[in-house]
């Protein structure tokens, strides 16, 4: 197990790397917008996807820039067919995430794989996303298709399922009549994280329902109630509404870790 982590490290460092400023403004000149628009400070940041198709197979590079303070960047290349290409994206976007206060892993990687997804049918190569697929899950259905190339899957990172699974779906946990809850919801929209507290948090979760349909619970602990201040204040500094917050996965780690230690 440590030898195939210190592969994917090796792996990941020989792929992954800063854009200096240089090499922004070589990339705008190819660029057709979003990057001027982070120059000239239209936009804050921008997402960008590079495709090659040669006789070596398909590589994509992958990049962010962010010109909120300073112009800066980060670049990852990798091949499709790479077994740990899943692997190797998500950890560049955790990367960017800590880096950069404007970033959501888990919808920067959507975000490089529509990009992706939509070269690939550029290039006529027929593709399925991984959610349609799930969709269509026990329904006997056969893929196919007359392109010489086939079909590429392109994998989509449902937020709530992989959330759940993160807090090895605890939120599904019974509820005990007249205990106390500290619960997470994630607002798939924007990313946030709600920390908040309820006696009953799955009726919590349906109330909310009706005014915001994409936030949905994905942990909760019977604890304390003060425990919900305790959690607001170590993650003040990645306040950002109300109940809301800014949380990287490596903050979760921190707040599960925080959790199992009451």
């Amino acid at each position: 197990m440590q030898s195939e982590e210190k592969e994917l490290d090796e792996k990941f460092f020989k792929s992954c790397f800063t854009l200096s400023k240089e090499d922004i403004l070589k990339f705008d000149e190819e660029d057709n917008g979003p990057i001027n628009n982070v120059l000239i400070r239209l936009a804050k940041h921008c997402y960008g996807t590079r495709l090659y198709d040669d006789e070596y197979g398909l590589l994509v590079e992958m990049f962010y820039v962010n010109g909120k303070h300073e112009i800066k960047g980060d670049i990852i290349q990798l091949q499709l067919n790479d077994k740990d290409y899943f692997k190797l994206l998500l950890r560049f976007c955790n990367l960017l995430a800590e880096n950069y206060e404007d970033v959501n892993a888990l919808m920067a990687f959507n975000t490089f794989q529509q990009k992706l997804r939509g070269f690939l049918e550029k290039r006529k190569i027929v593709t399925v996303s991984s959610l349609e697929l799930r969709n269509l899950k026990g329904e006997n259905n056969v893929l196919a298709t007359t392109n010489e190339r086939g079909i590429y899957i392109v994998d989509f990172i449902d937020q709530k399922k992989f959330y759940r699974e993160f807090f090895n779906n605890i939120h599904d946990n019974p509820i005990e009549i007249g205990k106390n809850y500290v619960y997470l919801m994630v607002n798939e929209e924007t990313g946030l994280i709600k920390i908040g507290k309820s006696i009953n948090p799955i009726y919590r979760e349906r109330t909310l329902h009706s005014q915001e349909p994409s936030v949905h619970r994905i942990a909760m602990w019977c604890c304390d109630q003060q425990v919900e201040k305790e959690l607001h204040k170590l993650f003040k500094h990645k306040h950002g509404r109300g109940e809301w917050f800014k949380l990287t996965l490596r903050d979760l780690a921190i707040l599960e870790n925080h959790m199992n230690g009451l």
